[in-house]
């Protein structure tokens, strides 16, 4: 596996990534990760995962083509007779040449695409800080990493996409795969860490400052294309209609000076509480411990956050980007569309009157569980990367159980 992103320094990437090795390797099989060299201490899940770290360029954006010719280079130095080699995209970008290196079959998940990220920002969303350098650099140099997406998606014997709306997206570049074998799955969620049961009554109560009231929650970057803004935004409306709702951020980012600023200047310091480093384990806790997850991405990929909110039981309001129409059915979240703030706020108030949210939370669950939790997914990548070493031109029928992109 190629990822420029492995735990314990990760995001959306890395945390897919992480996981699925951990699967391939409790069914057996040897998972080599190929990842960036950091100054951290990499430690495997598993006896039988392999954590190989390599240089990289530390500049913005330039980053995931430096770091994906060094990774083919580990690969092609290693000496080792590697069955298939799945590249974590669009954080490792592999030049056209080295697809050449390659001796097996290629399998590329796109996490998304530089086109979807650059589409949601704009320089009125800038503000002084290291992110707005990164922000920057998928503005104006976005554009030239499309070519290496484009070459990911031609010849990858199977290119992963993650959900439905970047299906869509993607067909409109007018690249084909020459092994005709575009797959929509979707990644995992771990069902156990986001569960139910890890309610915790204690965290709620404090997160309500002893009140008897609402708890929402909402978990994410504090970037204007997270919908940080929005999410602020919806909370005042429903504070205007109710005043027995808290709202607690989980997250950090960019915008954190504006968002402090707005919280002190609307006067609703009292309910709302931030939580800029939380461990995992209570954060996972304070996700199923509130009524209601929101949302407000203008952009994602797939959108783990929604999936994970689902698994722990708590109903969601978010808006219909990336993953999330495949995941919200109606009978546990409301999906709006973005930048209406209004309508958000229209929906969560009226969900808090329902007396079955809990309910609906666990309907939510249900669905993750029969959609993406990660036995699933990994036993269904596992078929794909069969499918591929059996017939790696796929010169066959399509395989039954895959779904066209």
């Amino acid at each position: 596996m190629i990822s420029s992103e492995y735990p314990p320094k990760w995001g959306g990437v890395g945390v897919v990534t992480y996981y699925l090795a951990t699967w391939m390797a409790k069914l057996g099989h040897e998972v080599h990760v190929v990842t960036r060299k950091q100054n951290i201490g990499y430690e495997p899940s598993h006896e039988n995962i392999h954590i190989h770290p390599v240089p990289w360029l530390k500049l913005p954006l330039l980053f995931t083509t430096s770091f994906g010719k060094n990774a083919v280079r580990w690969y092609r130095d290693s000496g080792m007779d590697f069955d298939l080699v799945h590249v974590h995209s669009n954080m490792a970008l592999i030049p056209e040449r080295y697809y050449d290196i390659f001796r097996c079959p290629v399998v590329t998940t796109m996490h998304g695409t530089w086109w979807g990220e650059r589409s949601t920002i704009s320089l009125k969303d800038l503000t002084p800080s290291i992110s707005t350098v990164n922000d920057l650099a998928i503005l104006y140099l976005g554009p030239l990493m499309d070519r290496y997406e484009d070459l990911a998606l031609k010849r990858s014997n199977a290119v992963v996409i993650e959900s439905l709306t970047e299906c869509r997206d993607i067909k409109r570049r007018g690249v084909k795969n020459r092994y005709g074998r575009w797959i929509r799955l979707p990644p995992g969620i771990d069902t156990n860490e986001f569960h139910p049961s890890k309610n915790d009554e204690q965290l709620r109560e404090k997160a309500l400052g002893g009140s008897d009231g609402k708890l929402i929650v909402s978990v994410g970057r504090w970037a204007a294309r997270k919908g940080i803004r929005e999410v602020l935004g919806v909370f005042e409306k429903i504070w205007e209609s109710r005043k027995d709702v808290v709202l607690a951020l989980v997250g950090w980012g960019p915008l954190e000076g504006e968002i402090e600023r707005r919280i002190k200047k609307s006067g609703l310091g009292g309910s709302i509480r931030t939580y800029r480093s939380m461990p995992s384990g209570e954060m996972q806790s304070l996700v199923a411990s509130a009524d209601l997850a929101l949302f407000h991405s203008y952009w994602e990929g797939f959108g783990l956050t929604v999936g994970e909110a689902l698994s722990s039981g708590t109903p969601v309001s978010a808006t219909a980007v990336g993953g999330a129409p495949e995941m919200v059915p109606e009978s546990c979240g409301r999906l709006v569309r973005v930048g209406d703030v209004r309508s958000q706020a229209r929906d969560v108030l009226a969900l808090l009157k329902r007396d079955d949210l809990r309910e609906m939370g666990l309907k939510g669950r249900e669905h993750i569980e029969s959609f993406c939790s990660w036995d699933l997914v990994a036993k269904r990548t596992q078929s794909l990367y069969e499918w591929v070493l059996e017939d790696p031109e796929n010169e066959g029928t399509w395989r039954d159980g895959f779904e066209h992109c």
